[in-house]
This record gives structure tokens, sequence and C-alpha cells, in this order.
């Protein structure tokens, strides 16, 4: 046998190698990891995590990461329904955005358990909390304005208005993270203009005013 021949053959059989296992590779499916949905900041160091569908946990962990390099801790986790958990951040700081690693979950239809990674952003300590979104309701006369974390009230007071009138607004709810008010009719399709006052991040200590506006939409 040449040595030409033999060359042909050994690299014949490297392809038909190569060949097999991309095929292999490529027949087994990729495991899916759970997708968060959003996560919630809850106030003193705690954070809900809702995800896209129902998972579970094997001897699950929480690792950090801060904005600036500093690795930090969980504890208190807890699976609190079919698609969510919390999690509370031992020492954390405020001001800082997280990127957390949740290990040991997959969701129900996997068969290993694997990680998902997020992030997360803590309020500084005087920093007013961000709307999520407003909703109008045209039946009810009522506008939702719901926030990004859990908030706290203190004697609030809230104010719609346009360039050309000022409506008269009662409080009829204050939830964890939202206020829900009784406005007069507004005109739909216009801008519309709001101010929530004494209202704070939980767990901060002062008090402030949030600002911002929304379009009414009959929905």
């Amino acid at each position: 046998m040449t040595k030409t021949s033999s060359r042909n053959k050994f690299r014949t059989a490297l392809c038909m190698i190569l060949i097999m296992m991309w095929v292999m590779a490529t027949a087994i499916p990729a495991m899916a990891a759970p997708r968060v949905k959003e996560a919630h900041y809850q106030g003193y160091g705690k954070v809900e995590v809702d995800f896209s569908s129902d998972v579970k946990f094997k001897n699950v962990k929480v690792t950090l990461k801060d904005n600036k390099g500093a690795k930090y801790s969980a504890t208190n986790i807890k699976r609190i329904d079919s698609d969510e958990m919390v999690f509370t951040i031992k020492n954390y700081k405020k001001g800082r955005t997280y990127t957390y690693t949740i290990s040991g979950v997959k969701r129900s239809s996997d068969k290993n358990y694997g990680t998902v990674k997020g992030t997360i952003q803590i309020p500084a300590a005087t920093q007013a909390p961000k709307v999520k979104e407003v909703d109008y309701d045209s039946d009810d006369l009522e506008v939702e304005i719901e926030f990004k974390s859990y908030v706290q009230f203190k004697n609030p007071k809230v104010t719609v208005t346009t360039n050309k009138k000022n409506y008269a607004v009662r409080i009829v709810k204050k939830g964890n993270d939202s206020i829900t008010i009784k406005v007069r009719k507004l005109t739909l399709g216009r801008k519309h203009n709001f101010t929530v006052s004494g209202i704070r991040v939980k767990g901060n200590t002062t008090y402030t005013k949030v600002k911002g506006s929304f379009v009414a939409r009959d929905n």
C-alpha cells in the first residue's frame, strides 16, 4: 500500500468521524433554560423573580454581582408560586444594578437543572420610584399608575392635568406597587400629565414626587 493511499484512507476516516460527531450533536436537542419574565424590587433587598413558564427547583442557589464588580450572596430563597420566587440580597447597597445567577432551576417540562441570569436595579436612597405603566379604564373612570418597585405612601396626593384643565381626583386604592385614582372622564387620545406626591421606594428614607404623562385610551 502506498503512502498516498494510506493518507487518503486516513482522511476519509477522519471525515467520517467528524460527520458522525456533527450528526450526533445536532440530533440532541438543546436544553432551553427557563426565561425570566421580569424581576421586581420589593424593598429592603428583597427581589421577586417571575418566570415565563412553570419551573422546578433543586438545591437552588442565588449569587449576585453589582455594576461595580462586588459579589453578594442571597438568603430567604423561596418559591412562592409555580412560576415565581423571591430572595433577599445580603448586605446590599442602594443605587446599584445587580446581575443575579440562579442555579438549580429548570422548566417543569425539562429533564436537567441549569442556571438562569437576570438583572435588577435597587434605587438610590433618595431616588423616586419609576413608573412602569399607566392604565386608564374609561368605563370605571379610573387610572392605575404602576411602579417598577414596591412603594410606600405618606399622605399621598395625585393630580391629573392637561394644558387647559385640572381634573378632580380621588384616590381609591393604594397597592404594594401601584396607586389607583378615580377621575372625571378624560379626553380619549389626549396626553394627560400626572403627579404623585408623598411616595417613596419601599425601604428608602425620603418621600418624594413622581411625575409622568399618559395618553388616555379606551382599553
